[in-house]
């Protein structure tokens, strides 16, 4: 019964493949043989984008740490393991400096789960956005009425 489920779900190539095969298992043999090592490569691409990825400054965090969230599901899918707090960890490492949140993070010692993290994370990023608003606004304006050093006319010590 589960070998006519198998074909009757697969590719018309596939099941041309491996309709003479007797059992189930035979089947499931035959599709780990061709198929396996593409998993053991998309597990290796989604390690790999977890740990090289990094938040660029100015971009959503909340996008971002989702981004995180669905290789790190991906790896799961795929057969690999990686802890919660070690998920924490790794997110945490792929964000801009934001120092007083991980200080808080590490002196505050808690264990968030990842939908603890990004409503956190989403939280800080909304208080830090008016706060650099702020100190925009009070920067000394470049295009103020101060005249450019090259603007500036020697006074001629012959005119007078």
């Amino acid at each position: 019964m589960a070998k006519c489920y198998m074909l009757a779900s697969m590719s018309s190539v596939l099941k041309h493949q491996h309709s003479a095969m007797e059992t189930a298992a035979e089947i499931m043999q035959n599709l780990t043989n061709l198929f396996g090592t593409q998993n053991r490569t998309a597990k290796s691409q989604a390690f790999r984008s977890i740990m090289t990825k990094t938040m660029k400054e100015g971009s959503s965090v909340s996008q971002h740490v989702l981004e995180m969230m669905g290789h790190l599901n991906q790896i799961e899918v795929l057969g690999g393991t990686i802890d919660p707090e070690s998920h924490v960890t790794i997110i945490l490492q792929s964000l801009p400096p934001i120092q007083q949140f991980k200080l808080n993070f590490e002196i505050n010692k808690r264990n968030y789960t990842l939908a603890e993290l990004l409503s956190e994370l989403q939280s800080a990023e909304d208080l830090m956005v008016p706060a650099k608003v702020a100190m925009l606004s009070l920067a000394p304006n470049s295009s103020g009425s101060k005249p450019r050093a090259g603007n500036k006319k020697a006074p001629n010590p012959m005119a007078a």
